[in-house]
């Protein structure tokens, strides 16, 4: 079987609405594509071999230029899910010609605690923070009312610390976490894509937008006192793609570097901005 050359092989799950937009960009702006769908029951259908950068994806053989791959978090069938998702990241990193967001960054642990000290060193205004393996100081900790506690590894929520000392279950993991001053002012998202830049405004009154329904989302003007900043951080780590997260300690003004994230869903905010963000990736890749 001979193996057409093509210009992007998408990975991931249709039930990923973030993998499903770039398919449908990639459709509208004419790109010769093909979708590898992760959620299908013969999804693991995937070989290759170290002769010749080509893939088989069931019955079709491909030559791609580039690829794009999302691990689904919204399939329930993480293990086929997953096995998938490997095989295509294998083949795609053992050929170095082939395009690839991260690729240099790809299977390495996006530490939290190292990034907040880069983002220092490159001139950003990190929040004060400690770092607790046992939450026992939690019950004496001066002004509760203005820390947050969010976990040291992983996604979970930020909560206000007067919460999880009146609700201890509200903290069902008794993972080490980071305790942190509270921002109260406005929180601001800007996505780096091939170095550049978007920026948006994250309207609501919680302290974590995640856990908001009717959150709003800008787009707005990158703050210009972020620019070099965010440009010396994204290209100390590696990142072709990664969206950075703060938030002001008075409406816009004093913005606090949070965190960096190394793969982030992006709907919300392509809606935001007429599909610039899709169409970024596509450009990168493309």
């Amino acid at each position: 079987m001979n193996a057409r050359n093509i210009d992007l092989v998408i990975v991931g799950g249709e039930s990923d609405p973030n993998t499903q937009r770039i398919v449908d960009q990639a459709h509208l702006r004419g790109v010769d594509y093909f979708f590898w769908d992760t959620d299908r029951p013969d999804a693991r259908q995937i070989a290759w071999d170290f002769q010749t950068p080509e893939i088989d994806l069931g019955d079709v053989a491909l030559r791609p230029a580039a690829m794009f791959l999302r691990f689904n978090v919204f399939d329930c069938d993480a293990v086929a899910n997953h096995a998938a998702y490997d095989v295509a990241e294998s083949f795609a990193l053992a050929w170095p010609a082939i395009r690839l967001l991260n690729r240099s960054t790809v299977g390495d642990g996006n530490n939290k605690s190292r990034n907040l000290v880069r983002a220092r060193d490159c001139g950003f205004v990190i929040p004060q923070t400690t770092v607790l393996g046992d939450l026992s100081p939690l019950e004496s900790i001066p002004d509760p009312e203005s820390k947050i506690i969010k976990p040291l590894a992983g996604g979970d929520h930020a909560i206000i610390v007067r919460d999880v000392i009146d609700d201890p279950s509200r903290l069902m993991e008794r993972t080490p976490q980071f305790v942190q001053e509270r921002l109260d002012g406005e929180n601001v998202r800007v996505f780096s894509i091939g170095g550049n830049l978007h920026a948006f405004h994250l309207q609501t009154t919680e302290i974590d937008y995640r856990t908001d329904d009717n959150v709003v989302v800008h787009a707005v003007e990158v703050p210009p006192e972020l620019d070099p900043s965010i440009h010396q951080l994204v290209e100390q780590i590696g990142f072709d793609y990664c969206a950075l997260d703060f938030r002001c300690r008075d409406g816009f003004r004093d913005p606090v570097f949070l965190e960096i994230n190394s793969f982030p869903m992006f709907v919300a905010f392509d809606d935001a901005c007429e599909n610039k963000l899709a169409d970024a990736i596509l450009e990168f890749l493309v």
